[in-house]
Parts: structure tokens; C-alpha cells; sequence
């Protein structure tokens, strides 16, 4: 459990109200919400400009994304996506490892709002059940750009479950 440590900070009335109301939604303390944002702010936000990152709305994607041949989606994947994500990653943590490539993607999936679980077994396998509903190219985007950072460090995907609502994998050394 890492330490915590105490901060203040002052926000206008509004502001405030807003968060209680937000943390109240969520069924959360309002610490606990404060807490979540600026750790997201810290993790992603704060990187997510400077290495070329923008928003896009899930209709917008899924759109674009049902025009786009699943072999030129893997050749973008391959070529232009996987750079990405390594610069990104050497970008935020100062090394592109394993380890810092599987932080930089669950920053970048939370941040995404796409939901994910991340699962370590008792093997320490890395285990991820992702429920993007972009479509199954997205699907196959997403299996493909992590597999080919995974093979620069001998590791892999396996047990792949793909759908147009989902990606399952687990990531092995081969």
C-alpha cells in the first residue's frame, strides 16, 4: 500500500457543490473523488497533449473505424500506432519496459473511459477483459498494437477473445 499524504486546496463555492453532488452520484467521499482525479491528472492528463493524444466521441470512432479494411488497420496498428504508444510510454515513465508499457496502456484505457479490468493471477499473468464497443476492428486494433510492443521484450498475447464489443487476452512470456 503506497503512503498517502495530506494536501489542502481552495475552490470556488461552485466548484464544491459540484464535486459533493458528482461524489454523491458515485457513491463516494468526496475525498476519494478529489483523490481519483488528480491521480488521473498525474498518470495521464497532464502527458496526454504533449504526446499527441485528443479526445473523440465513441459514435465518431465507430464510425470511422467501420470504413477502415481490418489489413489497413493492423498496418497502422504495426507502423504508426505501435511508435505511439512507445513514445508515449518513454514519454511519461523515462523507459519503455514491460512494466511501463502495461501502466502507460491502463492510463490510457482509464483516461479513454473505455472500461477494463486488469487482473494479475497467481501466476502474475497479466489478464485484461476490455469492453470498448468500437467494433470489431477496434477489436483487432487493440490486440495487434499491444502484441507488436509485447514481441520487442519476448512477451505475447494469448487466449485472445475478440468481439465487436470486447477484448479479453491474457500476456505471457513466450
Amino acid at each position: 500500500m503506497k503512503k498517502s499524504a495530506i494536501i489542502s486546496v481552495r475552490v470556488d463555492a461552485d466548484t464544491k457543490n459540484k464535486l459533493e453532488i458528482e461524489s454523491e452520484m458515485k457513491s463516494m467521499t468526496l475525498n476519494t473523488l478529489i483523490g481519483q482525479i488528480i491521480t488521473k491528472h498525474v498518470s495521464w492528463d497532464r502527458f496526454a497533449e504533449d504526446i499527441g493524444f485528443v479526445f473523440l466521441t465513441k459514435p465518431f470512432l465507430r464510425a470511422i473505424l467501420s470504413h477502415v479494411p481490418e489489413k489497413e488497420m493492423t498496418t497502422i496498428a504495426v507502423t504508426v500506432c505501435r511508435g505511439a504508444m512507445k513514445d508515449a510510454t518513454v514519454y511519461m515513465y523515462g523507459e519503455l519496459t514491460v512494466d511501463t508499457f502495461i501502466k502507460s496502456l491502463d492510463s490510457w484505457l482509464a483516461a479513454s473511459h473505455i472500461p477494463f479490468r486488469h487482473i494479475k493471477d497467481d501466476d502474475n499473468t497479466d489478464k485484461y477483459v476490455i469492453q470498448h464497443e468500437l467494433g470489431n476492428v477496434f477489436s483487432q486494433y487493440l490486440v495487434t498494437v499491444i502484441n507488436a510492443i509485447l514481441n520487442e521484450f519476448k512477451f505475447r498475447i494469448h487466449k485472445q477473445e475478440l468481439t465487436d464489443q470486447s477484448v479479453s487476452f491474457k500476456i505471457d512470456k513466450v
